[in-house]
């Protein structure tokens, strides 16, 4: 059973134990005064596990910087992984077999990629590229060097101005041989989120695609991206989305909740997900899920071991 799970919700951590009352991470690096010109609060944008299995990492953005820290729960010590004033990094996800930390990186033009770097925070580099939004990278377990992301293509005028987007596809990236699988397509439906279990188990958050484009085409491929990065407060959405989330194998895709906002599932597939009503939790082999918290709105979380 998971023991705990770490729940980001509106830019802070709150630590979940079953049957107890939700905690929140404290940060020496939230906690300072706002440097000089500093007009916006840091707040945190993504959390993943720790190297150790008593710690937690987690990227703080602001307006002027994005950092990573790494920290011991209960011993409210960070320890500083990454710093840089021109990086925009979400989407962290830790591997321990593989010692490394994966992420998406944006860009300014609107674009996005997979990042990775070492669990030292050392050596940032990009390993997709392309006219595409690649985003919500995680480790396939087991050490085996691949990643699998969401990926979409974005659509430009001659002129280079974005008009639109294709469906979020879940894709597979093999360090290996620097190959790079399309796992799941459908015309029909995004597919932003992915945790693969084992090579033929996958579990995703889907949607339905809007494929017809707004009045303004630009504002498309716009609100996509303030999706995609709510830390914006110019920009942020009122509304969480909601999705599917389904289980995947060769034979098809099976719905196991809707209305889910986010989720992440163990190795013998207990899963915990998100709802605007709060916190649940579907045991291995189980199908009815059981109300761990009401906390609402929780945009991403992860079962800590």
């Amino acid at each position: 059973m998971a023991d705990l799970v770490a729940c980001l919700q509106h830019g802070t951590i709150e630590l979940l134990r079953p049957g107890q009352e939700t905690r929140r991470l404290e940060s020496p690096f939230l906690e300072r005064p706002p440097a000089a010109g500093e007009k916006q609060k840091p707040r945190i944008v993504s959390v993943t596990r720790g190297r150790t299995s008593g710690e937690l990492c987690y990227a703080i953005s602001s307006r002027t910087s994005c950092e990573v820290f790494a920290q011991i729960l209960g011993s409210s010590k960070e320890r500083r992984l990454f710093s840089d004033a021109g990086t925009r990094l979400r989407d962290l996800d830790f591997s321990p077999a593989d010692e490394a930390l994966a992420c998406t990186l944006a860009a300014a033009d609107g674009t996005s990629a997979i990042g990775v770097f070492s669990d030292d925070g050392k050596g940032l580099h990009t390993v997709t590229e392309g006219d595409v939004i690649d985003c919500a990278p995680r480790w396939a377990p087991g050490g085996r060097r691949e990643i699998v992301y969401a990926s979409a293509g974005i659509g430009r005028t001659k002129a280079g101005k974005a008009v639109g987007r294709s469906p979020f596809a879940l894709h597979r990236l093999r360090f290996s041989d620097s190959s790079v699988e399309v796992l799941i397509s459908d015309a029909h439906y995004d597919y932003p989120a992915v945790v693969p279990v084992t090579p033929d188990v996958l579990y995703a958050l889907r949607r339905g695609y809007e494929g017809a484009p707004p009045a303004s085409p630009i504002a498309r491929v716009s609100r996509v991206f303030r999706e995609l990065w709510p830390d914006d407060p110019r920009s942020k959405p009122a509304v969480l989305a909601t999705h599917e989330l389904v289980r995947i194998t060769a034979s098809g895709s099976q719905l196991v909740a809707d209305g889910v906002l986010a989720f992440d599932v163990t190795s013998e597939e207990e899963l915990v997900f998100s709802k605007e009503a709060g916190v649940f939790r579907i045991a291995p082999g189980e199908r009815t899920p059981e109300q761990l918290s009401t906390l609402p709105g929780v945009e991403q979380l992860v079962i800590h071991w």
